[in-house]
């Protein structure tokens, strides 16, 4: 099995917060194991010059927890993978402090060592009967050239998420380097770190719908003609303007900039009537396409809201499971469904426009978008092997990999240059280090220091996880 075939273990620990404890408990942990699948020439070439560390009880593998984030538009309850992922964390430990509610909404899981969401480690003794845990942060510090590679390298570049989205995320786009700092320094409590955000996203299931990047001239003119409402919202000398179709890049720009100004600074009431006007026009149709149904659907969670116009300029893209979709920095973007695996540069700085009760801090939006119109860059990564499937952004912070492991077999865990942290998506397995032994199950993290490997030893269901680690492919 390819490593992007889906399993459908998530299903079986959906239906409510016992069958997570139980699909845990009946899943064997050590397996029968053939020969690890072949790998191919080129990536063993690759591979051939990176430094491979001793696995010692200082750099072993390390189980790691999570942080769950509740926020508005996660999945509720036991239908939300970041709540099954998070409650398998807690029954593996023994751990009473997190037990799901259905009434509430599971939005993110964080693996990372942001101060927003800090993952703690698991360190035993040698007895393995003396547990301590450590913010992640906090260990890698003690030893940064043992955990990172690289003595000056006292942090990971990374934060690895999963998300469940069961409503819209706001219009939203992330500052570069330079823009971070300066807001971080003018409004640190709005902003609350320097980095930038570019990031990636996975789709965990069978469609994930996301608004990104702005469409073409000719799109936006089309929907002007289609949606009088919105037109009547930016006024005939900007439907004019658009209407050029002046393709040259600095045009096309100028006008994108004016058209997002003019529409976002629009009253609340001058929005919330035009809005009211159109989807009542829209529900008396008797068929609706993608388009209308969309509109409807964002009427529905933020009535009168802005954004309820978004899907007109801004791209619609659904993407497949396991398909990625790269966000770089100034980009406007929008999650509307499904289960998400996103990895990013590690921070938490969002801009925001629209479809969200936050702050709405339109005039920094408006500044620092890059106003392009473009085709979303989505990605099915590129086959590294029999098992692995890498996605590597144009960006040093983070790459991406998913490994799959066919039921029964063994298969090594290259080294790399870099931290690593790894999340079970499916499936069971058993890691190998000469040192230590950790049985993985859905749900189950785990933190690999630089340059040390593991053997993956799959259940009889095969095992899916993802690994995520500084960029170390990346060339300037």
């Amino acid at each position: 099995m390819p490593p992007n075939t889906k399993l459908n273990f998530r299903k079986l620990a959906a239906t409510n917060n016992s069958a997570t404890k139980s699909i845990l408990n009946n899943m064997p942990s050590k397996v029968s194991t053939t020969s690890p699948p072949k790998k191919m020439e080129q990536v063993v070439a690759a591979t051939a010059d990176m430094t491979v560390s001793t696995v010692t009880s200082s750099n072993q593998l390390r189980p790691l927890h999570c942080a769950a984030q509740e926020y508005a538009w996660g999945r509720l309850g036991s239908s939300s993978t970041v709540a099954l992922m998070k409650d398998a964390q807690v029954a593996e430990d023994n751990d009473d402090t997190f037990s799901i509610d259905e009434d509430k909404p599971y939005a993110e899981l964080w693996l990372g060592t942001h101060p927003s969401g800090m993952s703690m480690v698991t360190v035993e003794d040698e007895t393995t009967e003396v547990v301590e845990k450590h913010t992640l942060l906090d260990y890698i510090k003690q030893d940064p050239l043992l955990h990172c590679g690289d003595a000056n390298d006292r942090d990971i570049t990374y934060l690895l998420k999963v998300l469940s989205v069961r409503k819209v995320l706001s219009i939203q786009a992330h500052p570069d380097k330079k823009l971070a700092e300066q807001l971080h320094a003018e409004r640190p409590k709005i902003y609350k770190d320097p980095n930038h955000k570019p990031e990636m996203a996975i789709a965990l299931s069978d469609k994930v719908r996301a608004m990104i990047g702005f469409r073409s001239l000719s799109e936006i003119s089309q929907n002007l003609d289609e949606y009088p409402e919105f037109r009547e919202a930016i006024g005939e000398a900007m439907t004019h303007e658009i209407k050029k179709l002046d393709t040259s890049p600095q045009a096309v720009k100028s006008v994108l900039r004016q058209m997002f100004k003019v529409y976002l600074e629009q009253p609340d009431k001058v929005i919330r009537k035009k809005v009211d006007t159109m989807v009542n026009r829209l529900r008396k149709l008797k068929h609706h396409n993608d388009l209308q149904k969309l509109i409807m659907q964002l009427e529905q969670q933020f009535p009168g809201d802005c954004g309820i116009f978004a899907p007109l300029i801004f791209n619609v893209v659904d993407l497949e499971y396991g398909q990625g979709l790269y966000i770089g920095a100034n980009e406007p973007h929008a999650y509307i469904s499904g289960e998400i695996l996103e990895c990013m540069a590690c921070s938490d700085n969002v801009v925001r426009a629209g479809l969200t009760p936050k702050l709405k801090d339109v005039p920094t939006l408006v500044n620092m978008l890059t106003f392009q119109t473009c085709e979303p860059d989505i990605q099915n990564g590129e086959t590294i092997d029999d098992c692995t499937i890498r996605y590597k952004p144009p960006v040093q912070d983070f790459c991406v990999e998913i490994v799959y492991v066919p039921a029964g077999t063994k298969y090594e865990l290259s080294a790399i240059p870099s931290a690593s942290v790894l999340l079970t998506l499916e499936g069971d397995a058993l890691l190998n280090q000469p040192t230590t032994q950790m049985n993985i199950k859905f749900g189950s993290a785990a933190f690999a220091s630089a340059n040390t490997t593991c053997t993956i030893e799959a259940g009889p269901y095969g095992v899916r996880l993802t690994r995520a680690f500084t960029n170390v492919f990346h060339k300037e």
